[in-house]
């Protein structure tokens, strides 16, 4: 049985996952059913959103523990999340990682589509609210290719962007998982508007490395200690961003 400290645990996770799905709804950075959340409740437990439940309607009690290996655990009414597979190799990889946000934040999935690089460091704040951004190339959602491909992103980055689908973002807990969900989207929102208005140059890579120095000291640029990463864009990416494009997508969610 569990402990009275694990059953409080429990209860606080659960009622702050119900808030971050209903935020990610009400600000618009997934669809009513789209994306999903999960926190580790312990060495062996997972707390997740369910399959087929409206983000901006889900309370405490819809939500589902798993195992590691994805099977409910204990009473449960729902099905957990189709993509449940994602959040468990982020786990698997990531000792450090104890909370796991997919999202799917238009302006950042709309700017990769039309050839934007967020890897690319324009500003210095999205190496101090992200670290480095990566884009894992496209697999297709709801099957295992997902977190085999990602399970390598997920070892080495934070903030990890899929090709036409959405975004993962993971934390040592639940706020810093959704704030670099937030940096995310915020960067995309910067970077659509610099394409529009004629293009910035990166920052140089001395620069980069010493903000990466300052912001994250225990870890050596774009890499964990011992990891062999992925390449944080894919080979093949779209070609050129085209401003008409971004100006469209910037027009239609209101921002231009």
């Amino acid at each position: 049985m569990s402990s009275t400290s694990e059953r409080i645990d429990e209860r606080s996770a659960r009622q702050q996952v119900a808030e971050a799905a209903r935020e990610i709804y009400d600000r618009r950075l997934s669809g009513a059913m789209d994306g999903n959340l999960s926190v580790r409740l312990g060495r062996d437990r997972v707390l997740t959103t369910p399959s087929g439940v409206h983000k901006g309607r889900l309370k405490p009690e819809d939500l589902i523990v798993v195992d590691l290996s994805g099977r409910p655990v204990g009473r449960h009414t729902g099905r957990p999340s189709s993509e449940i597979d994602l959040h468990l190799v982020a786990y698997e990889r990531r000792p450090d990682v104890h909370a796991v946000v997919h999202a799917h934040p238009p302006m950042a999935i709309a700017y990769q589509l039309a050839g934007g690089r967020l890897s690319e460091v324009l500003v210095s704040e999205v190496v101090f609210a992200c670290g480095q951004v990566a884009t894992a190339p496209y697999t297709t959602p709801t099957t295992m290719q997902v977190p085999a491909m990602l399970g390598d992103f997920l070892a080495c980055y934070d903030v990890v962007l899929m090709e036409r689908h959405g975004s993962v973002t993971v934390g040592p807990d639940l706020d810093t998982a959704m704030a670099r969900l937030d940096a995310l989207e915020h960067t995309a929102h910067i970077y659509a508007a610099v394409k529009m208005m004629g293009g910035a140059e990166p920052l140089p890579s001395a620069e980069v490395d010493r903000l990466f120095a300052i912001a994250h000291p225990n870890s050596p640029p774009y890499r964990r200690p011992g990891s062999a990463c992925p390449a944080a864009e894919p080979q093949s990416t779209p070609s050129g961003a085209d401003a008409d494009l971004v100006q469209a997508v910037l027009r239609s969610l209101g921002r231009a």
